[in-house]
């Protein structure tokens, strides 16, 4: 099995401003800006409703589309039956993740750029020097994939919604790897004895799911030792040996340049990330 570290949400280029963490911890990661439907001001979470939270932080203006996806909240919109967690990836990050040989079983870890917020006169702002964090949000186990518009096995109808399908003949036509992965109906890994879903969004902010290093820029990420790469066995995408420092802390990673959005690990030959993955999962209520 392996896991997949995938930048999404809101950032300097796509939004311009973090997604915030509520006072009591749960998570909201704002979906990039596009032209495609839905209209930001038509997508939920717990709630409250994203062209108005947006609007509030940023004094931004809700009529804007966004691109859903990763898609994994589904109180977010109104759905079909037998939704399920999906997330469409192309171009290179999708050619590094078939170069990687990403598929059914994988475990998909999405992170993005937080900041903590609170809430005063009925109108959320964020809190005055709290630190911007790199946090995982949300997780998606493949057990499916599909190409729309690229061959005849037609995704399910349910899915006609998302980017990646409703815009199947533009993807095609700019790209030769157009993928759709749909989330496994269970999320299964060594170790883990609970039945939790296959895709969804992480309850709350706890540390565990913090990538950055407190005091550090965001891209500074700490991990634990079981992380550290080993002679012989494959270390994280994207990422060279000089770019880790090992302390009595663990390890920690700093990045060199611009990395790709998907960042790969083998948990065969770093078997101890299991452990870790059981602690991210604690919060998870079990179905």
């Amino acid at each position: 099995m392996k896991i997949i570290f995938s930048r999404k949400g809101y950032d300097k280029t796509s939004g311009g401003m973090p997604s915030p963490i509520f006072p009591d911890d749960t998570l909201c990661s704002f979906p990039i800006p596009s032209d495609q439907k839905p209209k930001l001001k038509d997508v939920w979470f717990q709630g409250k409703n994203l062209g108005s939270l947006v609007r509030q932080l940023n004094e931004d203006p809700e009529e804007k589309g966004v691109h859903l996806d990763p898609d994994l909240y589904r109180e977010a919109r109104p759905r079909k039956a037998g939704w399920r967690p999906c997330f469409g990836q192309v171009g290179a990050p999708q050619t590094h993740l078939k170069n990687q040989q990403v598929g059914e079983g994988d475990v998909f870890l999405f992170f993005g750029w937080f900041r903590r917020v609170l809430q005063s006169n009925g109108k959320f702002h964020y809190q005055p020097h709290a630190p911007d964090i790199h946090c995982l949000f949300g997780w998606l186990q493949v057990g499916t994939m599909y190409h729309p518009g690229l061959d005849d096995r037609n995704p399910p109808t349910w899915s006609l919604d998302h980017p990646h399908v409703q815009d199947a003949k533009y993807y095609a036509k700019n790209f030769s790897n157009n993928t759709l992965y749909v989330a496994s109906d269970r999320l299964r890994f060594p170790g883990l004895r609970r039945p939790l879903a296959g895709g969804g969004v992480f309850p709350r902010f706890t540390e565990s799911l913090q990538l950055t290093e407190p005091g550090q820029p965001r891209s500074f990420w700490r991990f634990p030792e079981c992380f550290s790469p080993r002679e012989g066995q494959s270390p994280l995408s994207n990422h060279k040996p000089e770019e880790w420092t090992k302390d009595k802390n663990g390890i920690l990673l700093k990045p060199v340049g611009k990395k790709l959005q998907d960042s790969v690990l083998d948990c065969e030959e770093y078997p101890g990330v299991f452990a870790w993955l059981r602690e991210i999962f604690k919060s998870v209520k079990s179905e």
